[in-house]
């Protein structure tokens, strides 16, 4: 179940562009956990993902680190837009605090927490065109996180 949810959020885990398909308009962020000795004993853990529907245009590095999720203000847009050019109805996400370097231009975000087998190189459940794995791995509180649509 999707629950429309503020943004404005941080979360330390190191970050990483995992699936970023043009011909589909979609980007996922995971978040993974901290490699340490529970999830070498367990052989799994806790990652974030966060999955950008209706990409128009993405600007980070592979490896972002922690994130800071949040909605550009007016000053922030019109910064992009004169040096990108005209957006649109979409929204930027900014992933970076105090920083407007890092950026997903998108219709919205939805995002979930699921607990995963190590290495962490399974499709983000959010997307999976499997659905046994999608049905597998459920987000962890029950419910998916989304920005509302334009």
């Amino acid at each position: 179940m999707a629950v429309p949810s503020d943004l404005g959020f941080s979360d330390d885990r190191s970050f990483s562009l995992i699936d970023y398909r043009h011909s589909h308009s979609h980007a996922v962020l995971r978040g993974f956990p901290p490699f340490d000795d529970l999830v070498v004993e367990r052989g799994e853990g806790k990652v974030l993902d966060l999955y950008f529907v209706g990409v128009q245009r993405i600007s980070c590095w592979k490896d972002i680190g922690p994130v800071h999720l949040r909605a550009a203000d007016a000053a922030e847009r019109a910064t992009l837009e004169s040096r990108i050019g005209p957006i649109g109805k979409k929204r930027i996400f900014l992933i970076e605090p105090d920083s407007i370097e890092s950026y997903v231009i998108a219709g919205r975000v939805l995002w979930a927490e699921f607990v995963l087998p190590s290495p962490f190189t399974l499709p983000s459940p959010l997307v999976s065109s499997n659905r046994e794995e999608a049905e597998t791995y459920q987000p962890v509180d029950g419910v998916v996180h989304s920005t509302r649509a334009y």
